[in-house]
């Protein structure tokens, strides 16, 4: 063993021997007084000079025993023992002292500790794939026709696949929602993939085996694998389940598989995984439709820059390899980008914010510590004169604020995770990982290193201000120094300034939420929502083929006939996207007067199709020509309504009623793809005008949409009706009392047919607003809490200054000042700090309003009203917070304050 290895076990040793090393010292150093005594005796001397000079000579005991401990231990690891056992007294000793601070702490770590774990299960928690880093999400680009990202066609992405040098492999996927009419019948939401996927991210089946290459292939594909919840739910968690078969979408399916509890893919709604398979005479497997969402894996060594550039070249052959693919560009991101979204934004907003709030909870208390500084003056003066160094001042005072900070982070710990669970229950469901954010060892280091950082923060400023004493001065004086009150207010006073600073560019960005959810709320939609009922009805393919197409029409016509014999039923219709739902489908649109000569010129339209009442049902507006009409069928010759955003951007000087239109590019600019040369989509013809609605959000804009009637999809050559469909039902009163009586109608014409996402037009509404509401209450209530932190901080502050300055106010009355000029001197110092900290604070905020933008809607970052508004208020609990100590400052007794000192 190494002589300092040696040492440090030794010394180590010493730390739990220390009553026996005690009393073996005491007896060395009394055997040697004893034998200096004896020998001063042998000389001539009493036994009492004796000792004395035996002392004299040997030197101080008590510093002989602190050379030899500082030699035989950790003297460190002692100190701080010693120190923190002393600090724990003291904050015995002080009870209300101690609670406001670990209270305050605890707050501003407890916050923290909650949006931490947040940012941290969304953001920062690696997806459970395998390498997740190598991960990458592909789509295509239209951006000629304004459409940055959208899916891909499946021949597109076996080009991709083959041509590249940058994937390891390549996957596709898109949402599939199923039928599961085994028992009472259910719509699941489900996921078709390419049977690589599982592989690429890594993944086997917990029972059984997911899928081989060659169950992609059409008459193969009925097989599927189930998600863990569903196969308990649904299957009664049995092993022997591999290779049953169960009904969906009305046909045979084989269980394969069963994937591991954890496994969320494309998120945790998907309930089970099917192949993407698609027949020879199949439109939905050609290169016009871009449906298919992409992920693949990186090579070993590649970059996503190198996997973009490649990914964009391949894109460019196609361009110019297939007519299809005119304008058609495809590009790539990190794939945990992808799944994180726009959340990530408002997830660091909010990270800042309750950092904000901690620094306001640490300026509060290092106002509290300060406000003891004259208590304590004296004890440390004494402590000085007995030998302690300022720099062993300071590390004892910072002991007792690493005391605080450890005891508010264990407060602050449980806070966070209420408020974490809060978070979870009322966050809107579209955030991504938020159901599995949980606080782990990560969060737990996070605020172990929070607590340490918060004592550091709010305990240097006190402790070096205490450890300046005049020792000579303080003993003098009994403990008071006018020098340490005025490095102790002037600490203070930029404290208040300070957290009013912070305070102020809280308050703004939650006043600026605040107007944006005014102007959300003022914004029309464009319908009405009161007492209207939606549900979504999905026909499998199976029962309702398109080769058929007067299945699906029949179906939707007789099922709207009997909803509309439900009592208290006033209107009923089906389209296939309603507002405030997104969905749809993109198509290309031609005006038959203008057709664009290229393809890559054709326009982009949303394509709806609709029952007669849908318009009505809804409320949207008619602004000019007709609805449509009971009589608009097959056999009637083919019509359409657009909305006013189709009208300005297609029609900007002319009457859109009467004209011809198809959702389609011209025939020229496709004559090679045409069955034969003197071929004709057929054409619509434009009957009226609605009004704009909300699709996609109250923030975005209307898009251009074209609406036709679901029964003409009957018509020889035209599109066919959709089987897949939203009931909308407007109800005489609360229309929710009538989802029972509408399941049974639907269940009357098909006992295997499920409806789903029953909802109110009003809950669609308030749920396409939960996003802002749920940012304004999380940003709204931290703002809220470091108003009342910042006006405790002034209250104490100025609650302190009256206390240091009686003898001076007791004085000032005695020669005649009135009660008026004492308020006015009290208030007056509260105030000029206060407005230091709102100026300050405003240009803090117009510095760091731009990092809101992407979560305002109508207004502008730097908005003057909620400036104003915010300052006003900040200065009114300002002035509130300064009044009542200066109101007691006016009670007081000249002759009591003067007698006392």
């Amino acid at each position: 063993m190494t002589s300092w290895l040696r040492v440090l076990v030794l010394r180590l040793m010493a730390l739990f021997r220390k009553g026996r090393l005690e009393q073996d010292l005491d007896e060395e150093l009394s055997s040697h007084l004893g034998m200096l005594v004896e020998e001063n005796v042998r000389k001539g001397m009493s036994r009492e000079e004796a000792r004395y000079a035996a002392l004299r000579s040997f030197g101080g005991v008590a510093q002989v025993k602190e050379i030899f401990r500082e030699q035989r231990g950790l003297p460190m690891i002692e100190t701080l023992v010693q120190d923190l056992r002393y600090g724990l007294r003291m904050l015995a000793k002080n009870p209300g002292f101690t609670a406001a601070a670990v209270l305050t702490l605890a707050l501003g770590i407890g916050v923290n500790t909650a949006i931490f774990s947040a940012v941290n299960g969304v953001l920062l928690r690696p997806l459970p794939f395998r390498e997740p880093d190598r991960l990458v999400t592909m789509w295509c680009t239209e951006v000629s026709r304004g459409v940055p990202q959208m899916g891909c066609a499946e021949p597109d992405l076996q080009e991709i696949a083959g041509r590249n040098h940058s994937f390891e492999s390549l996957a596709g996927y898109f949402w599939q929602n199923a039928n599961l009419t085994d028992g009472q019948p259910e719509r699941v939401d489900g996921s078709c993939v390419s049977p690589g996927l599982f592989r690429l991210l890594g993944v086997n089946a917990a029972l059984g085996r997911t899928f081989s290459e060659d169950e992609s292939l059409f008459g193969k594909h009925r097989v599927a694998v189930l998600s863990h919840k569903l196969w308990e739910r649904r299957f009664g968690g049995r092993k022997n389940v591999l290779g049953e078969t169960f009904h969906l979408n009305g046909e045979l399916y084989t269980i394969l598989g069963v994937m591991p509890s954890d496994f969320e893919f494309p998120d945790d709604h998907a309930q089970l995984w099917m192949p993407i398979s698609f027949a020879r005479n199949d439109p939905m497997g050609t290169r016009d439709n871009h449906f298919i969402s992409a992920i693949a894996r990186l090579k070993p060594g590649v970059n996503i820059t190198e996997a973009r550039s490649d990914t964009q070249a391949i894109a460019h052959e196609l361009q110019k390899q297939f007519s299809e693919n005119a304008g058609l560009g495809a590009d790539a991101s990190d794939y945990l980008a992808s799944v994180v979204g726009d959340v990530r934004s408002p997830l660091l907003i909010m990270l800042g914010a309750v950092a904000a709030v901690l620094l306001i909870a640490c300026v509060n208390v290092a106002n509290l510590l300060l406000s003891k500084a004259s208590v304590r003056h004296r004890e440390l003066s004494v402590r000085g004169a007995l030998g302690a160094s300022r720099g062993r001042l300071v590390r004892q005072l910072l002991s007792e604020s690493l005391m605080l900070g450890g005891i508010g982070a264990g407060l602050g710990l449980t806070i966070g995770g209420l408020l974490l669970d809060v978070i979870k229950a009322f966050a809107p469901a579209d955030i991504p990982r938020l159901h599995g954010v949980e606080i782990d060892f990560r969060v737990l280091l996070f605020t172990a290193g929070l607590s340490v950082l918060s004592a550091l923060l709010f305990g240097i400023a006190p402790a070096l201000d205490l450890s300046r004493v005049d020792i000579n001065k303080s003993l003098r004086e009994g403990g008071r120094s006018s020098t340490a009150s005025r490095h102790t207010s002037r600490a203070s006073n930029v404290l208040v300034v300070a957290e009013v600073m912070l305070s102020l560019v809280l308050l703004v960005g939650a006043g600026l939420l605040v107007r944006t959810l005014q102007r959300l709320l003022a914004v029309d939609p464009g319908f009405q929502a009161k007492d209207v009922l939606t549900m979504s009805v999905s026909l499998p393919e199976a029962k309702y083929p398109y080769t058929e197409p007067a299945k699906a029409g029949f179906f939707y016509r007789d099922l709207i006939q009997r909803l509309k014999a439900i009592p208290g039923v006033k209107l009923a219709a089906a389209g296939t996207a309603i507002p405030l739902a997104g969905g749809g489908w993109g198509k290309y649109f031609t005006v038959e007067n203008h057709p664009a000569v290229r393809l890559a010129d054709v326009p982009l339209i949303q394509y709806r199709q609709v029952t007669p009442d849908y318009f009505r049902a809804l409320g949207i507006p008619l602004r000019s020509g007709r609805y449509f009409g009971e009589d608009d069928v097959a056999e009637r010759p083919l019509v359409a309504i657009i909305n006013e955003a189709a009208a300005r951007r297609f029609f900007p000087n002319e009457n859109p009623i009467g004209q011809r239109v198809y959702p389609a590019p011209p025939e020229q600019t496709i004559a090679a793809s045409l069955p034969s040369p003197d071929f004709r989509i057929p054409r619509l013809t434009v009957a009226g005008v609605v009004g704009d609605v909300k699709r996609r959000g109250l923030s975005l804009p209307s898009e251009p949409e074209l609406f036709v009637p679901h029964l003409q999809g009957m018509a020889k050559d035209n599109e066919t009706p959709s089987t897949s469909m939203t009931l909308v039902i407007q109800t005489a009163s609360d229309s929710s009392n009538l989802a029972e009586a509408a399941r049974k109608a639907v269940l009357s014409l098909d006992p295997e047919q499920p409806v789903a996402d029953v909802r109110t037009m009003e809950q669609r509404l308030n749920a396409s607003l939960a996003a802002e509401r749920f940012r304004l209450f999380l940003l709204g209530a931290f703002a809220l809490l470091a108003l009342l932190l910042a006006a405790i901080g002034i209250y104490g502050v100025i609650s302190y200054s009256v206390d240091q300055r009686i003898h001076e106010i007791g004085l000032r009355m005695a020669l005649g000042a009135s009660r008026r000029d004492v308020l006015s001197l009290i208030v007056e110092r509260g105030m000029v700090l206060s407005l230091i900290g709102v100026g300050l604070g405003i240009a803090g905020a117009l510095a760091l309003a731009r990092f809101l933008t992407s979560l305002l809607y109508g207004v502008h970052p730097t908005d003057p009203v909620t400036f104003l508004a915010v300052s006003l208020l900040l200065i009114a609990v300002s002035l509130v917070a300064t009044y009542i100590p200066a109101r007691r400052a006016t009670k007081v007794d000249p002759m009591v304050a003067l007698r006392s000192e």
